[in-house]
């Protein structure tokens, strides 16, 4: 009897050192996945800096309209009252334009300079997809 309880405790402790090591592995694996995956991701927010420059040049191109506009409503072309109306409200719907611009380009702006918080999103956003699989694979589908 003792024999067995020998045999039995050294199972035990063999099955508990495999799947230590099983876990061990699969924790390697999954940060060295989440390294590359980082990595890559920084490179490709990268992609996205030229088009921050081409957003700053077309910013320019409006502000030099505005400015050909403004010139054009207060000179000669002004004296016509409908064309001085059709000038005004191009005007506003260029300070429209150039606000949305603004906002892009501090949003690009963000995610050139710190991609950390995009990649964090990704692997959360992740995180949820697979446990709500998993929950589904158990069959236990929360009622919505």
């Amino acid at each position: 009897m003792a024999k067995t309880l020998k045999d039995l405790l050294l199972a035990l402790l063999n099955a508990t050192l495999i799947l230590v090591a099983l876990c061990l592995f699969l924790g390697w694996k999954l940060a060295s996945t989440v390294g590359d995956i980082t990595g890559t991701f920084a490179e490709k927010v990268q992609i996205v800096a030229p088009l921050k420059e081409e957003v700053q040049g077309v910013r320019g191109e409006l502000t030099a309209l505005r400015s050909d506009l403004s010139s054009l409503q207060l000179g000669e072309t002004a004296a016509n009252s409908v064309t001085a109306q059709k000038i005004s409200e191009s005007l506003a719907k260029l300070d429209g334009l150039e606000a949305n611009l603004q906002a892009t380009q501090t949003r690009i702006s963000e995610i050139t300079e710190s991609p950390d918080q995009l990649i964090n999103a990704a692997i959360e956003n992740s995180a949820d997809i697979i446990a709500d699989r998993i929950i589904a694979i158990r069959g236990c589908e929360p009622t919505s």
